[in-house]
């Protein structure tokens, strides 16, 4: 699979070709592009032009420590569009991958058809924000082993197999220099959710989801314009992982509205199967 350059990196990039609407897929600080094996084959089959790669720092992708945090998310992402000549297309992010897909539609709302939000409160840091994601989330979360905070206990109890291949896949993808990685352009902060222009926002939350739960979510949505709020019971914050089926299904329906799927491909039947 090709390297794409962009300032001071080259990203391994997946793009499955054609003309079909592109979709841009974002993984998460637990993962790289690998993580959308259950997502890429349903997406490609409904005639997407999927795109998913690693992100500066993570898997394959390949930097020097010192510019392993250089630059933003949001920049590589611009790089990385233009580099492929993509026309309007949609962009799904999960949890951090979220977070650059989030400042991308505000910085380039021309350029998306939709945005879907799954398990993030986009890194919100205005003190409003800081204070009310506090009342939910506990202190010792990032001490706790990584499935505890990425999987749900009802997917860890269920799934024994799925927790050993997560794991497998986080292990070793972040290739940080001393915990560098990149952020964002400027802080998020609901001011900032609030100006998004008329995009089309699916936010989806996992209701075991530790690190983004519901009612983070739902505020998350309630200060994004032209948003919509799913639920997805007994999923944590991997959502796309515990339940891809699910995930996929309600990310299509979405998409089917704002992304002009073509007729005639058997996305559905390929749902079905999974």
């Amino acid at each position: 699979m090709p390297y794409i350059d962009v300032p001071e990196a080259r990203l391994w990039v997946e793009d499955s070709g054609g003309d079909g609407p592109p979709l841009v897929l974002l993984h998460a600080l637990a993962g790289n592009g690998t993580c959308w094996a259950e997502q890429r084959p349903l997406f490609e089959a409904a005639g997407h032009r999927v795109v998913t790669y690693d992100m500066r720092g993570f898997g394959r992708t390949r930097s020097a420590p010192e510019h392993q945090a250089a630059g933003s998310m949001t920049a590589d992402l611009e790089a990385l569009v233009d580099a492929l000549g993509l026309p309007r297309f949609s962009l799904v992010g999960t949890a951090r991958g979220a977070v650059c897909a989030t400042e991308y539609a505000l910085d380039n709302p021309t350029r998306l058809a939709a945005l879907v939000v799954s398990t993030s409160y986009c890194g919100l840091v205005d003190p409003a924000s800081v204070r009310f994601r506090a009342r939910y989330v506990d202190p010792d979360l990032p001490r706790l082993p990584t499935e505890e905070k990425e999987l749900g206990r009802t997917y860890r109890a269920a799934h024994p197999e799925g927790v050993r291949r997560f794991l497998a896949m986080t292990r070793g993808s972040d290739s940080r220099d001393h915990g560098s990685y990149q952020s964002v352009r400027e802080p998020l902060t609901l001011t900032r959710l609030a100006r998004l222009p008329s995009v089309p926002v699916l936010v989806l939350a996992g209701d075991e989801d530790r690190y983004a739960p519901p009612p983070v979510m739902q505020r998350v949505a309630d200060h994004l314009p032209n948003a919509e709020f799913h639920l997805m019971p007994y999923a944590g914050h991997s959502a796309y992982w515990e339940q891809p089926q699910e995930w996929n299904r309600r990310v299509r329906n979405f998409l089917r509205h704002h992304a002009l799927e073509r007729p005639g491909h058997d996305g559905d039947e390929a749902m079905a199967e999974r």
